[in-house]
């Protein structure tokens, strides 16, 4: 069976590529960094936090109405 962390380690292996093929533009990665947050925090491996206060308020103002990028 997966330890509590490796239930998570495929969005930080999907970040970490990210990084990779962005030159480590961290930016392009978000959303990836995001999902991986999520995963963290829903499984209790980290403090439950609000995405808005971690960064990512743009990207579930996104999510949530769905606009088409400016």
């Amino acid at each position: 069976p997966l330890s509590l962390a490796g239930e998570c380690s495929a969005f930080k292996e999907r970040f970490m590529e990210c990084l990779r093929d962005s030159g480590y533009e961290s930016g392009a990665c978000r959303q990836r960094a995001m999902a991986y947050l999520e995963c963290r925090m829903e499984r209790q491996l980290m403090a439950n936090e609000p995405l808005e206060k971690l960064g990512f308020k743009d990207l579930i103002d996104e999510k949530s109405e769905a606009k088409p990028e400016k």
